[in-house]
């Protein structure tokens, strides 16, 4: 059964929470913002390559990205399926969905985002193969839950409803709850974060879009019945695509909608404070990632800078430091949310020459 899973890894987002560290040129998910040496995009395929083949493994990216895909992975253009432009993920999802079911009808696909952090690799392969299994013998959309330990008001929550071998029929998604519904939900049992990760088969899923999102459905389905289409053709049918979530168009409207419940150490790697949380850190609680610090009466810094500068500080606190070289942010690492309000504010007055 293995044979017929494919991955496709998400990997088109901006990122401008990453700012000045991510950019347009080169966003989040091709960044080592944990201070591993890989990027996330590498962290993520090497997640999947131990347990489902190179070659069916796809990342789904802007096609001016494909460069960086093929340097970072080794890969080519055969495992990347460009898209022409941003238009969200129910775009993206469908394209992915025509794409590996013109190679492969009876494929299950595995939808993931590229800049989510996973720690316990060997309980994340459980989860998924036990997903891609239902979705092979039953007509499902899966999406994965994490069991929540906070009430965290940054993801939406999923809760679950009847048990069926192993997963729950999904009752109903709340998008961001605020604080005192999200404790609710958390104090419920019943309520799970929405991971963002996918398990369905080609079939199942495209048979959503014809119900659900016929104007995403059909202009591709037209496409595709000529064969696999160049950039050219599939850039006139691209641009004609609403922008929407999958979740939007597909996940809250069908039915026969399934979650997983999972636990592997999950983050979707949304700030840079967390980012600071989940990175290695000195004994005074620094994490300069791959640059050398010298710290005096300073704790709790995060620093993402080069890699052979030195970086001092005295007397500081809970400070974000980013240095790309051609612009330096500094501030408090709990302000992390207003780092896109400096990139709206440079933009006014610089354009896109800090993008």
């Amino acid at each position: 059964m293995r044979q017929s899973i494919y991955v496709a890894i998400m990997a088109g987002g901006a990122g401008t929470r990453f700012w000045p560290a991510s950019v347009k040129e080169k966003p989040k998910q091709f960044l080592d913002v944990l201070g591993t040496g890989s990027s996330l995009l590498e962290e993520t395929f090497k997640r999947f390559r131990t347990f489902v083949p190179a070659e069916q493994i796809r990342v789904v990216s802007g096609e001016k990205y494909s460069g960086l895909i093929k340097e970072q992975l080794k890969v080519d253009q055969q495992s990347i399926i460009p898209e022409p432009m941003m238009r969200n993920t129910a775009a993206a999802v469908a394209l992915t969905a025509f794409e590996i079911s013109h190679e492969d009808p009876d494929a299950i696909i595995v939808m993931t985002p590229a800049d989510h952090l996973i720690q316990n690799r060997r309980a994340f392969e459980e989860v998924i193969l036990k997903c891609t299994d239902f979705a092979a013998h039953k007509d499902s959309l899966i999406t994965l839950g994490i069991q929540p330990h906070s009430p965290h008001t940054g993801y939406g929550y999923i809760k679950k409803g009847s048990p069926e071998n192993g997963l729950f029929q999904v009752e109903r998604f709340t998008e961001k709850p605020n604080e005192a519904l999200a404790a609710e939900f958390v104090e419920s049992g019943d309520y799970f974060w929405n991971a963002g990760i996918f398990v369905w088969s080609a079939k199942s899923i495209l048979r959503a879009f014809f119900e659900h999102a016929i104007e995403i459905y059909n202009p591709l389905a037209g496409l595709f019945r000529k064969g696999k289409p160049n950039l050219r053709d599939l850039r006139e049918v691209y641009q004609t695509l609403p922008s929407i979530s999958v979740d939007y168009a597909i996940m809250e409207k069908a039915e026969s909608v399934y979650l997983c419940p999972a636990d592997f150490g999950w983050s979707d790697l949304g700030s840079w404070n967390t980012i600071y949380e989940l990175s290695e850190k000195d004994k005074t609680q620094n994490s300069a990632g791959q640059s050398p610090i010298v710290a005096l009466e300073s704790r709790g810094n995060l620093i993402r800078g080069q890699k052979d500068k030195l970086y001092t500080l005295i007397g500081m606190e809970g400070m974000g430091i980013v240095d790309t070289g051609e612009v330096l942010i500094i501030f408090p690492l709990s302000k992390d949310q207003d780092v896109k309000k400096m990139v709206e504010e440079v933009r006014k007055q610089f354009g896109d020459k800090y993008d």
